[in-house]
């Protein structure tokens, strides 16, 4: 059963030289929480809106509802545990990731079961096996990342401010002083772009970076 949940505004940045922002975030908030979690990411070309992942044999997706002052609003739900039934798969996870649903040969699927004959063998999908180790803070009443991201081995840094509300994380960027030229880029199109999926722009190519 697809569980809806409340989305967020978001604005996250990615880098290896984040060291000031990084301290301003300690400058208004201790650390709440520690996480360290592995995730499975399935990326295609024709899923530019969707988010979908899978940790701990659970599978949900991000659905990019819209973009507003620079801020991308992402609704999340919840497709399921594995085994997932074939209909839930063939209705639900296809049609995000935007390619054609192969033939079915079974009512429900394990999730060694949906890599292995469904997603592995589709040269349209890629995996990207995604280990995080996520600090958490607040920062002007927003919900505040810091994590540290192993993408198929490569590492690299992420931070995220995210509210239900689109001022609050507009005036967390302001208090965190970050430039308005700074690009916001989603878990997908990171991880496109780390791969080589996607051609990188000018500032993921600088020294700086």
């Amino acid at each position: 059963m697809v569980t809806a949940i409340q989305p967020r505004f978001e604005f996250r940045i990615f880098g290896n030289h984040l060291d000031e922002i990084i301290n301003k975030i300690a400058e208004f908030s201790p650390k709440e929480m520690s996480r360290e979690m592995h995730s499975i990411y399935l990326l295609a070309a024709g899923n530019p809106d969707h988010n979908i992942k899978i940790r701990d044999g659970v599978m949900d997706i991000k659905t990019l509802e819209q973009k507003k002052d620079g801020l991308e609003q992402w609704n999340p739900f919840l497709v399921g545990e594995f085994p997932l039934k074939a209909e839930v798969i063939k209705s639900v996870v296809f049609p995000a990731l935007g390619t054609e649903s192969p033939v079915l040969d079974r009512e429900e699927y394990t999730l060694q079961h949906f890599i292995d004959e469904l997603i592995a063998v589709d040269p349209d999908i890629t995996i990207a096996s995604v280990c995080k180790k996520r600090d958490a803070f607040t920062v002007g009443k927003c919900i505040t990342e810091i994590a540290e991201v192993k993408v198929n081995g490569a590492m690299i840094k992420t931070i995220c401010i995210e509210a239900e509300e689109p001022k609050k994380v507009l005036k967390a960027k302001k208090k965190l002083h970050i430039n308005e030229d700074m690009e916001n880029v989603n878990y997908p199109l990171a991880l496109k772009r780390i791969m080589g999926l996607v051609e990188l722009p000018e500032q993921w190519q600088a020294k700086e970076f």
